[in-house]
């Protein structure tokens, strides 16, 4: 696969607290990476459109939208623009988020997607939220996505789940890029499904294989394998324990159906984890999807 290379960041945002949020952790990457960032806001025309932008407003006007949208997307601009020295450009658009998502990053050749999501409570695990979902399921590039409770900037310890599945190994480079600009140390965790028949000798090759690649980019690392039955709470249990700020995960492929959907193990990351994740789209081949047996325990 060809570098990671983080030039253009691309931010979707409806103006709430979660998308601020993930504007301010945005602009210190694009800072440290001497990269641009695209405000992007797309109009959903609904007749409650107007209240997101002037509750005074009781009837639907498309040019009077969009005038206070990029008003607002300026402003926004104008404020990262002073406090990070960077290049800021603002899209406004009308459609669905997820569509204009996909199409501005193909147009203008986006390398990472910055966006607040909700995680889910009880059973209604396979909700992340429609428009967060589709984006990350969709998006070409790598999308990271941040949770209201993720304060500090910046990423010092990334968590690089690896479990025998086809594409696992490709997350690698992306995991390495990313921590050499941060300086940051990488937490290797092997997972190996109880229930599964994961082939010891491949997965310390594959193992071996990563170690290898991690001390050729000279970054710090440890290694640890767990043996669970649901991986997704053994690499959030992980990363709580070694207090890690980022966790990187492939998308699944679904075989024959649809193409790409996000699958168990990214599902139940990007819902629960109370620090970022990195969302990867794999280049080629089938995902074979890890066995998560256990019921949600969230």
């Amino acid at each position: 696969m060809k570098t990671f290379q983080i030039n253009k960041i691309l931010i979707p945002t409806d103006f709430s607290k979660t998308s601020l949020l993930a504007i301010e952790h945005a602009a210190f990457m694009a800072r440290l990476c001497k990269a641009d960032i695209y405000l992007l806001h797309a109009i959903e025309i609904s007749e409650s459109t107007y209240s997101i932008y002037n509750q005074a407003v009781v009837f639907i006007d498309n040019k009077a939208i969009k005038k206070i949208a990029l008003k607002q997307l300026e402003d926004l601009a104008k404020k990262l623009r002073k406090e990070y020295a960077i290049t800021v450009k603002t899209l406004c658009c009308t459609g669905k988020i997820h569509t204009e998502v996909s199409e501005e990053v193909k147009k203008n050749a986006i390398d990472l997607v910055v966006m607040g999501t909700h995680g889910v409570d009880g059973f209604n695990e396979f909700f992340i939220g429609s428009n967060a979902h589709k984006i990350v399921t969709k998006c070409p590039c790598p999308v990271i996505t941040v949770q209201a409770h993720t304060k500090r900037l910046g990423f010092t310890k990334i968590i690089l789940p690896v479990d025998d599945s086809l594409n696992s190994r490709q997350k690698v480079d992306y995991t390495i890029a990313l921590a050499e600009k941060y300086a940051a140390k990488i937490y290797v965790l092997g997972l190996v499904n109880k229930n599964g028949d994961t082939d010891p000798k491949k997965f310390k090759i594959k193992m071996d294989s990563i170690e290898k690649a991690i001390k050729k980019a000279g970054l710090p690392y440890e290694f640890k394998i767990v043996k669970e039955n649901n991986l997704a709470v053994a690499a959030m249990k992980y990363s709580k324990k070694v207090k890690a700020d980022l966790i990187t995960v492939l998308n699944d492929y679904e075989s024959d159906l649809t193409g790409m959907f996000l699958g168990a193990f990214a599902k139940q990351i990007v819902n629960h984890s109370r620090i970022p994740v990195m969302s990867i789209r794999p280049l080629e081949g089938i995902y074979k999807s890890v066995s998560l047996a256990a019921a949600n325990p969230f």
